[in-house]
């Protein structure tokens, strides 16, 4: 009964013009999801997840966790720097902790077979010592690929 329950939910997203999201219930394209935040907006970790999402054929979500009212032009700049993108790009915004963003992503959404970061502390941008996020962070369902070339800015 699930597959027919799938195929409506599908059928749903698909009229409301949400193709991505119905394609993503029936299994269809895979997704390589980008996490990145204010404190770090790193070129060569955009360059990888391209670069993986050409070889398989992916689309592109962006998950860009940020506090600050400038999110979406501080994204567009940083977008704006790429030209065009032969990979279907999906961009949320999102607050608070970056590794909580990346969890709460990855459990919602089951197509996304990798997630890129630019650098492993980028991954503790708005966390606080949580021992239970720690756990949950074990728990986490696809590989994690940290891209970092050079040094990272001064105050990171």
């Amino acid at each position: 009964m699930g597959s027919f329950d799938d195929l409506m939910s599908a059928v749903t997203f698909a009229e409301e013009g949400e193709s991505g999201k119905a394609r993503e219930i029936l299994g269809g394209k895979k997704t390589v999801l980008l996490a990145i935040s204010d404190r770090l907006l790193d070129k060569n970790a955009l360059k990888y997840a391209l670069s993986i999402c050409s070889r398989l054929r992916a689309n592109l979500e962006i998950l860009y966790v940020t506090e600050t009212d400038r999110a979406k032009t501080r994204l567009k700049e940083f977008l704006s720097e790429f030209g065009s993108f032969s990979a279907e790009l999906n961009c949320v915004v999102k607050g608070g902790c970056v590794k909580k963003a990346i969890l709460d992503h990855t459990n919602e959404k089951r197509a996304i077979e990798f997630v890129v970061i630019g650098s492993t502390p980028e991954l503790e941008t708005g966390c606080r010592a949580d021992k239970r996020l720690s756990s949950e962070w074990e728990k986490l369902r696809c590989p994690l690929v940290v891209v970092s070339k050079g040094p990272l800015p001064e105050g990171v």
